[in-house]
């Protein structure tokens, strides 16, 4: 009855498939690996705290309640100084919309691509996260400004853009034109009749 079929070959227990059903989970050659890597940041934490304690920790370590307990107040150093205005919009839910021409307070947190900040005069308070690329920061005695439509300035080669926000300088008014920064720092003198106070 052999008929030239061979039967396949008897699975031994390590070849077989994990089944939901089964008892035992067969042993992982990884576990060993996994379960010091999942312990690493926690031993890494326990050196830390003998030698040089880190910046985080001396910002947990109070005499006060429980971090957790209270909410964390910004320090004013954390505070970039200087007014940010919003150049671009940017709606994520109802709690951060940005709306250009917005007034922002910006807190360092070291990342280049997202920032956080508090809108002015808001009586709520509350941080915001929002891209980097939505705000552009005032400089000292810069008015910002919107562009009322398109506007082509040859002598600069440039095209200035309906809802662009712009930043005109200090005492350059002249023959009615005004001295403007882009969010790129180009600077072009524009008609004052294009632009409408933020």
């Amino acid at each position: 009855m052999n008929g030239g079929k061979r039967r396949p070959p008897k699975l031994q227990k390590q070849m077989k498939s994990l089944s939901l059903d089964c008892a035992e989970s067969p042993p992982s050659i990884a576990s060993s690996a996994y379960s010091r890597t999942k312990l690493a940041p926690t031993l890494l934490h326990c050196n830390n705290s003998t030698g040089d304690i880190s910046e985080w920790e001396r910002s947990r370590s109070s005499s006060g309640p429980s971090p957790r307990s209270t909410p964390r107040r910004i320090s004013s150093s954390d505070v970039l100084q200087g007014s940010h205005v919003v150049i671009h919009e940017y709606v994520a839910g109802p709690e951060t919309a940005l709306c250009l021409g917005d007034r922002l307070r910006i807190v360092d947190n070291g990342d280049p691509d997202w920032l956080y900040g508090f809108k002015t005069g808001d009586r709520t308070d509350r941080l915001m996260s929002f891209p980097s690329t939505c705000v552009a920061l005032v400089q000292p005695g810069e008015q910002p400004m919107l562009l009322r439509q398109n506007v082509h300035i040859p002598e600069a080669k440039i095209r200035l853009y309906r809802d662009q926000v712009v930043f005109a300088q200090p005492d350059s008014i002249f023959a009615g034109r005004v001295l403007v920064r882009t969010e790129r720092h180009a600077f072009v003198q524009c008609p004052l009749q294009h632009l409408l106070l933020l």
